[in-house]
Parts: C-alpha cells; structure tokens; sequence
C-alpha cells in the first residue's frame, strides 16, 4: 500500500492506494496516530484508489473516527471505491463516509494569543477567584523521619493537594503504602511506596468523595482564574516544563499560584519513594547510597507519547511554604513542586474546556501507569533534563493567602 499526505489550511488528507488489510492496517493506523500527535484533529482519508478493505482495516478506521470525534474533531472517508463504500455500508459504518469539506486557516476563540521562542499559547479568563493553600506535614520527614499527625481528609470537588499520602481511612493500614499523591476535581490517585507496582485511585461518585492521609505536602481550596492552552511550535514539537509554569506564573499574576494541567507528553524526568517515610528510621535517607533504597529515579526521559494530569503549586521564593518547593530547573529562580498521574495517549480537544470532564474522563478504562514527583536532571550530557511536552491546557489558580 502507497501512503501519501496532502496540507491544505487546518484539513489533512492520507491518500491510500492498495489493499487494506491486516497486514497494512498498522501502517496506517500509525500514519493516523502520527498526524494526532501532530495536534492534527481534522483528517480525512481520500480511498478511491483502495480495491480491497477487510475487518482490521475497519477497525482502523472506527478507532480513529471515535478518537476525534470525541474531542469534536473530524474524521471521514472521501471518494471511496466502490469497493470501500460497499463494505462501510454493509457494515452499518456509512457515517465513516463524508463529503469534502472545505479547510479552514483560522480557529475561531475569545482567548488572548501569547507566544514565545517555544510555544503558542491562549490564555482565557475564568471570572474571579484564587485559592487558600495550607503546608500540611513536618519538612522533615522525607529526608529523615518525624512524627506523623494522622489526619483523615476528604479530597472534595474543591481541593486541590499534592504530597506524600495515601488512600484510606485507617491510618495504620495505610502508613506504609504513603506515596506520591495528587487530588483535583474530586479524583484522588497515589502510587503505594509499600513496594506495589501499581497506582490506585478514586473518583467521586453521589456521595462518596475519595478520604485519605496527606502526611507531607500543600492541600489548597478555591477556583480557578485563567485557562491557558499551549502548544510547542513547530519546529520543536516540545516545550520543556519550566517555560510552561514560567508562563502560567506569569499569568496568574500573583507571586505563587496553583496550577492543574493536562498535557499530551514527549517524556517525563521524575521520581518515586521506593519506602514510606512515615517508617521509625531516623537515618539520612537520601545520602549515598541510602538513597538507592528510599527513591525511584526515571534514567532518561520516560512515559514518551503520554497523556498526564499534572497537579502543583510554582512560586517565586519568600512563600510561607517555600520549604515544600524546589527549584525546577538550574539557572532559573522558579521553584515548585509537581506530581504528575501518567496514562495511555488520548489527544486533548482544542480551545476552552472545562476541567471537571477533562480530569475524570482520564481515568475511564482503569487505564492509570504511574504517579510520580516531576524533578529536573541538569547533568549535562549525561543528565536526563526535565520534563518536556507537545501541547495541553493548564488551569491557574493565584494564591491569595
């Protein structure tokens, strides 16, 4: 099968020529995929030179067509052999069949266009608000143990926390699963240190709302002010995160503000407690080599071609909890502190969202890899750098107390 791609404005067009089959579904599953990622969301596919289509094929076709339409993009077949159109038809999936629809070169919004070296950004106002944020915890405790104050809390529609916790009411059940932990929108998730290879999580449903231990870490309440959408120009494809939280400072405009994004992701630089810090020992964890048994560090950049829910609090220093934040990156004076919850790819629909269905519909399919504590990595060469991103939205929350 021959593969070709035509731009014309905002629409892409795959010209397939051959059978589409089993053995050429992956390639063009792949082309597809690719042009997603791309931040490509209005494709067609031009089949008048396609003799043969069978059951894989089709499932290629659907797979992609749910995708975009999921986030009100487009996807159809145009000129379909007669071939192609009697099986889409035969099969109840004549809606996979469009007409040509005429590209566009503008998208229509009511954001503000900002730009940088790096990226294209739209910041949209959300109305009036901010957020009172709390330090909960003894600093100390990650590097060399202290006493834990165990106290049940409910991560509710209007919190937002990130630290070391856990999931549970019963603290003593819990205290060696402490790990890293995010919450928002009323969904919790933390990835257990008590050696478990798998994250848990839980969602709000009626009445239940997500209880559980935040030992150490920042919990904050209140609404969000600003949307700001984001996207790596071309020639780099990839923003790294200190310029993005640079930005969303920037335009909190406050000296410290919360921050939630959901990203389409190149790579992610962080780590995991390999131990819960809530454990007796008193000894300095993170000396070598003691490191090597308390933390979990990602060698190069992982989780490429991902899709994260990136949970954290960015300042500049002289915060009453600057104690709880580190630099995220050398050479600059932003400091923070970022969780991230990883899961399979999904593209991310364009312009203004709203939070609550852009959080919750992540964790659909219990598809959730990992939590961890994004860091930067500036060795060098041998360094693995800091987290980088293709595209996203962040909401942004000043911190008003």
């Amino acid at each position: 099968m021959e593969i070709s791609r035509q731009t014309s404005g905002d629409l892409i067009i795959l010209h397939l020529a051959g059978r589409l089959d089993a053995n050429w579904c992956g390639h063009v599953e792949s082309a597809l995929s690719a042009a997603v990622r791309d931040g490509e969301h209005r494709l067609h596919l031009d089949m008048s030179a396609v003799s043969y289509i069978s059951s894989a094929g089709i499932r290629v076709l659907l797979t992609c067509y749910k995708q975009l339409r999921a986030i009100n993009g487009l996807f159809g077949v145009i000129r379909p052999s007669e071939a192609v159109r009697s099986v889409l038809e035969l099969s109840g999936l004549q809606m996979l069949i469009t007409s040509e629809i005429a590209a566009t070169t503008t998208t229509e919004g009511d954001g503000k266009k900002l730009s940088s070296p790096s990226a294209a950004y739209e910041l949209f106002s959300l109305g009036a608000g901010g957020m009172k944020i709390e330090a909960v915890g003894d600093p100390a405790l990650l590097a060399q143990g202290s006493s834990v104050q165990p106290v049940t809390r409910r991560f509710d529609a209007n919190t937002v926390a990130l630290g070391i916790g856990a999931l549970g009411g019963n603290f003593a059940e819990s205290t060696a699963r402490c790990g890293e932990l995010l919450a928002v929108e009323g969904v919790a998730a933390f990835q257990p240190a008590d050696g478990s290879s798998r994250p848990d999580f839980m969602l709000s449903e009626g009445a239940l709302v997500p209880e559980g231990h935040l030992v150490l870490g920042l919990s904050a309440q209140g609404s969000f002010t600003s949307l700001l959408r984001f996207e790596a120009n071309d020639e780099d494809r990839r923003i790294g995160i200190t310029e993005l939280m640079q930005t969303a400072l920037e335009a909190s405009g406050a000296n410290a503000a919360v921050v939630v994004a959901v990203t389409e992701t190149a790579g992610l630089v962080g780590a995991t407690l390999r131990r819960s810090p809530t454990s007796d020992t008193h000894e300095e964890r993170f000396r070598f080599p003691q490191i090597r048994e308390w933390l979990s560090f990602t060698s190069e950049r992982s989780f490429r071609d991902t899709t994260s829910l990136i949970v954290g609090v960015i300042a500049k220093p002289g915060t009453a909890f600057d104690a709880l934040l580190r630099p995220l990156a050398s050479g600059t004076a932003l400091i923070g502190h970022l969780h991230a919850a990883v899961f399979p790819y999904r593209p991310l629909r364009k312009g203004r969202i709203d939070l609550k269905p852009a959080v919750t519909s992540l964790f659909d399919g219990q598809s959730l890899q990992s939590v961890l504590h994004l860091i930067c990595d500036p060795r060098g060469f041998n360094g693995a750098g800091e987290s980088e991103l293709y595209r996203g939205a962040v909401w942004i929350a000043p911190i008003t107390n």
